[in-house]
């Protein structure tokens, strides 16, 4: 369970103690949670010497689910881009990462744009084999999971069931993004204008191919407006759990100022747990249940 980033100068005497700084807040941020969402890899790739320091600075089972640069994901040829130039620091980035730390990388997430459309479904294919072999892996098969954006990938009747089966056959999960909740709230401030624009609007088919399911979710900035949401997510997660699934969550709110008070607000009321921060002088607890 994580966020989509480790530091935020607003949570500083709250989550984060008063004096953090975004450079050493991760330590402080594995305190509360298991996982964090690696955007940052989406936009440019750490440096070694950065991406050493972050893997210092937390302890197993905490895990990066990093995302494949949009250099990639975001290029006309995915498979040509993988295998070309900007592929290159990718796979040293993935060395480096299961060199010294394999047991810190959780799901690697590739997120196709919105153009991305079932009628290239055979490109996805081709690339999810690449990065499942042998080059890729480092002798130890990725994790992957992938976000469609296209309403094509939805289409239950033709599309839908070919993306689930060779997802399902490769054992690569699928990420599922809910936004139901921050596209239906009413109002006309910045904030939340600026995450309906920024957000897919998409259906939510929640559906397991792999054994780490990955969802993300931003609701109404009024918390308890999401409990319906909330209810069909604790069902199905506990579900995944029983099936010995190890699902990963990333909770999201509209500017993300609030988002450690959403997190501590879902454990209090949907798993019966306090969360403490290290802004109040106290290490987190929920690190334990999604290890």
């Amino acid at each position: 369970m994580g966020l989509p980033m480790w530091f935020m100068p607003e949570w500083r005497g709250k989550m984060m103690t008063l004096d953090q700084s975004s450079a050493q807040a991760l330590p402080e941020y594995s305190q509360v949670f298991s996982s964090v969402e690696g955007n940052t890899s989406f936009y440019a790739l750490p440096d070694q010497q950065r991406l050493q320091q972050w893997l210092q600075q937390v302890e197993a089972p905490f895990r990066f689910c990093f995302k494949i640069p949009r250099d990639i994901s975001h290029s006309r040829d995915m498979l040509q881009a993988l295998n070309g130039p900007a592929g290159k620091p990718f796979g040293q980035f993935l060395n480096t990462i299961q060199t010294t730390a394999p047991d810190k990388l959780g799901v690697i997430m590739l997120q196709l744009p919105a153009t991305f459309d079932a009628s290239r479904i055979g490109q996805l294919i081709a690339v999810l084999d690449e990065l499942l072999s042998s080059r890729w892996s480092g002798g130890q098969p990725l994790s992957l999971a992938v976000e469609c954006r296209h309403l094509s990938f939805f289409d239950k009747t033709v599309n839908e069931p070919v993306l689930l089966r060779e997802l399902a056959n490769r054992q690569v999960d699928r990420v599922m993004f809910d936004t139901r909740g921050i596209m239906a709230e009413q109002g006309d401030d910045e904030e939340l204008l600026d995450a309906q624009r920024k957000k897919p609007r998409m259906p939510v088919h929640a559906v397991a191919t792999g054994m780490n399911p990955v969802v993300r979710f931003i609701g109404y900035r009024y918390f308890a407006a999401n409990h319906t949401y909330l209810q069909q997510w604790f069902g199905k997660l506990n579900q995944w759990l029983a099936e010995g699934r190890s699902p990963y969550v990333f909770w999201h709110t509209a500017g993300n100022r609030d988002v450690p008070e959403f997190h501590r607000w879902i454990m209090q009321h949907y798993w019966q747990q306090e969360v403490e921060w290290p802004g109040e002088q106290a290490a987190g607890v929920t690190g334990d249940l999604w290890g």
